[in-house]
């Protein structure tokens, strides 16, 4: 009896060793699409066969910080994070784009006091006259900048803030799945803030689940989890039904300014990604 018991607990060592632990940022407060990667994330790990638990770890740190973390494997070794060539040369990138692709389409965050001011915007020229600002570290700084326009980075948590008070900052490019949930959360703390209803900005951009390189074993089961998930139909229900992203699909049939950008530092292997993976109006 002895030797059975501990059999089966050298057993059940053996298969909690083996199950995947997923270390992932969880800060504080969480950007709006949170609740979707950590849905996806949990729906890419039971389609990929595997045991696994995910564990969030409270961190309130620039994304280049957080990729620094990831890069050692220590802290997390999981993020959700917009594309750059150098991620994905140092890190484990899942070639799935977790939105298809529509974190590309930027509807512009404003005062409200400043509709007029931008109602008068025909070209990225006249745009590069005005100050724009992303989250320190963010992939699309360099883009933007790249078309001409005129950029700064802030904390993400202060962002919102700045433009509320108009103060420093002019507009807030954000998906615009991002900018839908952002102002419905946020409408009663920040009142003055509104999506510029005449402007979109576009370029080819993908947000992907970034692996540490100290876990491949991860990286290959949320391919696998992915992968599967398209094809037996899951993803897209979880896409399609997930209310900021049903709210914000309507933008792109609106006869908006469309402002396109060139994404330079876009690395073949995003632009190899299958077709069926990109929302038909943002393939690369």
């Amino acid at each position: 009896m002895k030797k059975l018991l501990l059999s089966l607990l050298a057993l059940f060592s053996l298969s909690v060793q083996a199950a995947l632990t997923v270390r992932i940022p969880l800060p504080e407060p969480a950007p709006p699409l949170y609740p979707y990667y950590r849905q996806l994330l949990t729906l890419a790990l039971e389609k990929s066969g595997e045991d696994f638990a995910i564990d969030q770890v409270a961190l309130n740190e620039p994304q280049q910080r957080l990729a620094q973390r990831l890069l050692e494997g220590k802290t997390v070794n999981l993020l959700w994070m917009g594309t750059s060539g150098e991620y994905e040369q140092t890190l484990l990138p899942v070639l799935i784009p977790l939105l298809r692709g529509l974190s590309g389409f930027r509807l512009l965050l404003i005062n409200q006091t400043r509709q007029q001011d931008f109602s008068r915007v025909q070209s990225l020229g006249e745009l590069a006259t005005f100050i724009g600002v992303q989250g320190i570290g963010w992939s699309d700084i360099d883009i933007l900048k790249q078309a001409g326009l005129n950029i700064s980075a802030a904390p993400r948590d202060t962002i919102l803030d700045m433009l509320n008070r108009n103060q420093h900052v002019d507009y807030y490019p954000r998906s615009l799945v991002e900018a839908h949930a952002e102002l419905a959360a946020t409408t009663g703390h920040y009142p003055l803030l509104m999506a510029e209803p005449r402007l979109l900005l576009h370029y080819p951009f993908a947000i992907y689940f970034f692996v540490s390189p100290e876990y491949p074993e991860l990286a290959e089961a949320l391919k696998r989890g992915l992968t599967l998930a398209y094809t037996d139909g899951s993803f897209m229900t979880l896409f399609e039904q997930y209310p900021p992203i049903r709210a914000s699909l309507p933008v792109l049939q609106q006869p908006r300014l469309r402002l396109e950008l060139a994404n330079p530092f876009m690395n073949e292997s995003s632009r190899r990604v299958p077709a069926q993976y990109w929302h038909p109006a943002a393939r690369p």
